[in-house]
């Protein structure tokens, strides 16, 4: 090539390093001053700032340059397909190429670092205040904190290139800074001109910039201004939460769940929670801590990533703290009204498993009064009527006799037998010690002697679904079938729709005929009295469909009341 990297860089050959980055600096500058003319107006081609970018490259790297200034050689025209990303984000031109490069990469591709430079692609578009690459890598995700050869950011670079609106752009994605280069200079130290110094001095000012550079005694001042806890921040949308997590600054993570009540499970443009961010970055007592507060570790990233497999760079630091949690003990859980335990980690444990005194979760939970917990193991499954090993006492009695009124309340709309006795003879109306408790059980005995509600126990079909019901349920007496499958646990509505008494089908018709009306049908018996509780048999699939089974024809006047 006829010219020589120095002319085209506007160098001189004596240039030192620094020089080279101010030669480099005017030369982007100029390009940002032609990219405002319009197409046809402008000057400098894409070509032409392509041979600017090899020019800066040979005379920054030692070899290359000690190379060209001994034989005059040097590398000028690289295809684009053989770019690195660090190549593509340094042409403003080549915006788009970037992000078809990295469409569908991971957060590791993102941040990689050129192995001599140590340069990421964030690094390399802020300099050359490529805007359309910078916004896009903060939105991938991209860590503006990276650490190149010098010990430079992004921040530094956008400083110190003169970009107020890549500096305003790093700040607002969380950059740090705080964070000294091999020169013991901070980003705003470097900065070129007086619109990036006051563009530093407007935003370390911000909520999300405080939180991202750690500053809790700025936050525990009340008279500051912040916003709602939850507000998303942003290209990025994430809160001062998400933010805190991180950058794994842990005292500022937790003020902000414990102080502010910080929601834990809202997820930014990438769909990753405070959890997946943690995760990422091995923050592990930040990890810990979120955990142990429930927050949701199914939640899945947009590249397809839970928190835990975030997780997984950091070896077993990271995933022994999903193991601990899983691992809890599960009738710890059930006391302790830890409910986020039974949605996240109970798997596929038993609803109806039971303690090594023969006591079941669900009268655990009921003895403590823990409302949340016992819903969830009736939801999905839990029987309700089942008696401890030694005291033969129900859920319901338990939370009788300790006086948890919403507890009782729940179980009765769940249809608990109030009639079991213990092995103290005595029935959960006997066990409270509650006036209230006590009228609630007597209203809803006469309730039941009055026929205003039904008591309905369903039964498995076979062997493996043992002699206890699988559900028990409580309806009005003009209750019909669908609602019966409606008022099933969420974990069996679904599954079973199909029922039947004395092994003759219910519901041949239709799911709106009346419940009590399909069995008196179903029994072909000349009576209309029906022994309470009704005990049907529960199936997943239509059954009986080839019998012969007719139903008998409604008696004249029968009144399900």
């Amino acid at each position: 090539m006829a010219t020589t990297p120095y002319r085209i860089l506007g160098a001189d050959l004596n240039s030192n390093y620094f020089q080279l980055r101010i030669a480099y600096l005017k030369r982007i500058h100029e390009l940002k001053s032609d990219r405002e003319r319009p197409t046809k107006h402008r000057r400098i081609t894409p070509e032409h700032f392509r041979l600017i970018c090899r020019a800066y490259e040979t005379l920054s790297d030692h070899e290359k340059r000690r190379r060209f200034d001994e034989d005059e050689e040097w590398t000028y025209d690289i295809d684009i397909s053989n770019y690195t990303l660090q190549q593509l984000a340094a042409e403003p031109d080549l915006a788009n190429e970037l992000k078809n490069r990295l469409h569908k990469a991971k957060l590791r591709q993102i941040n990689e670092r050129h192995p001599v430079t140590g340069h990421t692609p964030l690094y390399c578009a802020a300099r050359a205040c490529n805007i359309d690459a910078v916004y896009y890598l903060i939105e991938q995700g991209a860590n503006p904190d990276i650490r190149q050869r010098t010990g430079s950011t992004a921040l530094h670079a956008a400083a110190f290139f003169g970009h107020a609106e890549m500096v305003r752009c790093l700040l607002e994605s969380g950059a740090d800074y705080r964070i000294e280069n091999k020169s013991g200079n901070l980003p705003e130290r470097e900065s070129h001109n007086d619109e990036v110094r006051e563009t530093f001095k407007e935003l370390k000012e911000t909520p999300f910039v405080k939180a991202a550079n750690d500053q809790l005694d700025w936050f525990k001042n009340v008279d500051n201004g912040v916003s709602h806890i939850d507000t998303q921040y942003h290209a990025q949308r994430q809160t001062l939460l998400q933010c805190a997590c991180k950058k794994g600054h842990f005292e500022l993570a937790i003020w902000f769940i414990e102080e502010r009540g910080a929601n834990l499970d809202i997820v930014d443009i990438n769909l990753n929670s405070a959890l997946h961010l943690a995760a990422y970055g091995g923050h592990t007592k930040i990890v810990r801590h979120l955990l142990f507060r429930g927050a949701n570790p199914t939640l899945v990233n947009k590249w397809g990533m839970t928190s835990e497999q975030e997780g997984f760079a950091h070896g077993t630091d990271i995933t022994n703290l999903f193991r601990d949690i899983r691992d809890q003990d599960m009738f710890r859980m059930a006391r302790d009204g830890t409910t986020w335990w039974f949605q996240y980690y109970f798997d596929g444990k038993s609803p109806n498993a039971t303690d090594e005194r023969g006591t079941s979760l669900l009268y655990i939970a009921c003895r403590f009064g823990q409302i949340a917990v016992a819903e969830w193991l009736l939801d999905n499954g839990a029987n309700i009527n089942a008696q401890t090993k030694d005291a033969r006492s129900t859920p319901l009695h338990g939370a009788a006799y300790y006086n948890h009124l919403s507890t009782v309340e729940l179980l009765l709309s769940r249809g608990a037998d109030t009639s079991i006795k213990n092995k103290f003879n005595t029935t959960p109306y006997e066990e409270a010690t509650n006036a209230e408790i006590k009228r609630l059980l007597e209203r809803y005995r006469q309730d039941l002697a009055v026929e205003k509600v039904i008591p309905v126990h369903l039964y498995g079909d076979g062997k493996s679904s043992g002699d206890k019901p699988i559900a028990t349920v409580q309806l009005e007496y003009k209750a019909t079938i669908k609602d019966l499958i409606e008022a099933l646990p969420d974990s069996m509505s679904k599954e079973y729709r199909w029922f039947s008494v004395a092994r003759s089908p219910l519901n041949l018709v239709s799911n709106d005929i009346g419940l009590l009306s399909a069995v008196y049908r179903s029994r072909h018996v000349n009576t209309k009295f029906i022994d309470l509780p009704l005990c049907l048999i529960a199936y997943t699939s239509p059954r009986y469909k080839n019998s012969g089974y007719t139903a008998r024809d409604e008696l004249s006047s029968f009144d399900t009341r």
